[in-house]
């Protein structure tokens, strides 16, 4: 017999920071909530793990809102939409994004900047 050692090296899985709360987000009325993410960056964290990203915080464009509602099961606002994920090379895809996910929407020149970045 042998004396080896064997050393295990624990797994270290990264955690997004705590994401923090849109209030002011989640009480918007309907319209409001539509105007004030229609053509926007939004940062969005992600309930479970992104096969894009490792820490699960997403940027990402609304192009276009098919549905804001409250789901049945849980009560959690959401919002069904065509976006532009920055993340994934600028490729559109079809979301459901939870409200509560959403910690930032940048503004119309920030998201601008961000956008005429993003090409070049």
């Amino acid at each position: 017999m042998s004396n080896t050692t064997i050393t295990t090296v624990p797994t270290v899985v990264l955690k997004p920071k705590a994401a923090k709360f849109h209030h002011q987000l989640y009480a918007l009325p309907t319209p409001q909530l539509e105007k004030k993410l229609l053509n926007r960056v939004v940062t969005y964290l992600n309930e479970k793990p992104s096969s894009v990203k490792h820490d699960a915080v997403r940027h990402l464009v609304i192009k276009k809102i098919e549905k804001i509602s409250f789901s049945k099961d849980y009560g959690r606002r959401y919002v069904q939409a065509e976006v532009i994920d920055l993340d994934d090379g600028g490729k559109t895809k079809f979301r459901t994004l939870h409200v509560a996910g959403i910690t930032k929407v940048k503004g119309r020149l920030s998201t601008a900047w961000t956008l005429a970045k993003s090409v070049f």
